[in-house]
């Protein structure tokens, strides 16, 4: 398939070039010459800058630098180019004077050779000398430009893809929350209900303010720290009614503002993972031990708990926690700190998280 052409001149480029062309068609307007004269070789000069310049930036440019495809024809092409518009030049401050007042121009140009004796003065030497440099800035500058606004598209293009691929990741990490918790939860109401305890209608609006967290809150990219800490609040309730005597879990907060932004469901698989080894139920010796403290733009994180003999090293951290780190290397890039220590009876993860 043909790659369309698309006639597109930069938009940084377009008072810059404006600008050259109003100097191009003053100083080429040389009204000793005739007003008429002088306002057609201004303009036919003025419209040779701006045929280069636009043949520079949507073929050669294009062509030769950005696809890299230096191949001989235009190189050619290019050269071609240059030396029409130098002999156009020198046609016009020649011959067009001539074919516009012929004898005017014969006049003109034996005064001249009076009192040059043979010499070039400025007139003669604009086609090769102004000419040429006018013709290699109007080059050089729509090379710049063009390719000034091509590395902006391609950098805003990355960003895009990278940002739509940092995005997809997100909610594929998100979608790997574990749900076994939910209907853990969604039972043991349940049984509450059908006993009829009076604690069932209390865990049936935690469980709601929980999926309504997971369901809206966590579509957002940020959200208050205080909306989290109540998530893992229900949370740890709904690990109290696993077993009915008391367990040893101690959640200290240290908050100084409740409206700390943090991204939703970073904190909850560490506390998950700390249940999920430490098996509390099973283990009267267990412990859970979280600590959660904010002060001004950072918030630290610690976990410890025990960790029952017959759980596997490599189980323990699972796949919540590698998850959980690939999201803090995507929205946290250079501003957190992840520790994790393993011992033979304890586990411990400590995180710091600071907000630009």
């Amino acid at each position: 398939m043909k790659e369309r052409f698309n006639f597109s001149i930069p938009s940084k480029a377009v008072l810059p070039l404006c600008t050259i062309a109003l100097f191009i068609f003053l100083l080429s307007t040389d009204f000793w010459l005739g007003v008429q004269f002088a306002l057609i070789r201004a303009t036919i000069t003025t419209g040779i800058f701006l045929f280069v310049v636009v043949t520079n930036i949507e073929l050669l440019v294009p062509q030769l630098l950005i696809k890299r495809n230096l191949n001989l024809f235009y190189v050619i092409a290019a050269i071609v180019l240059y030396i029409i518009a130098i002999k156009i030049l020198l046609f016009l401050s020649r011959e067009t004077f001539h074919l516009l007042d012929p004898e005017l121009f014969f006049a003109e140009h034996l005064e001249l050779k009076e009192k040059l004796n043979g010499q070039l003065t400025f007139e003669w030497i604009w086609p090769f000398g102004f000419g040429s440099v006018f013709i290699l800035i109007s080059i050089l500058v729509s090379t710049v430009l063009k390719l000034s606004s091509y590395d902006e598209r391609e950098r805003q293009k990355k960003k895009e893809l990278v940002q739509g691929k940092i995005e997809a990741e997100l909610k594929f990490l998100r979608s790997q929350i574990n749900p076994h918790f939910l209907f853990n939860a969604l039972n043991n109401i349940y049984s509450m209900s059908y006993m009829q305890m009076p604690q069932a209608t209390d865990n049936i609006a935690k469980l709601s303010e929980m999926l309504r967290y997971l369901l809206y809150d966590c579509n957002e990219e940020i959200v208050a720290l205080e909306k989290d800490i109540t998530y893992l609040h229900n949370y740890i309730d709904f690990q109290q009614l696993k077993t009915e005597s008391l367990q040893n879990i101690s959640f200290v907060i240290d908050i100084q503002n409740p409206q700390f932004k943090i991204a939703p469901m970073l904190l909850e698989p560490f506390i998950e993972n700390a249940f999920k080894y430490s098996r509390l139920e099973e283990n009267p010796e267990g412990f859970v031990n979280i600590e959660l403290k904010q002060k001004e733009e950072q918030l630290t994180l610690k976990v410890k708990n025990t960790v029952t003999d017959n759980v596997s090293r490599i189980a323990v951290g699972g796949i919540g926690l590698k998850n959980v780190q690939k999201r803090l290397d995507l929205i946290y890039p250079d501003a957190h700190q992840l520790d994790i220590n393993e011992g033979e009876k304890e586990f411990e993860v400590m995180l710091e998280i600071k907000n630009s």
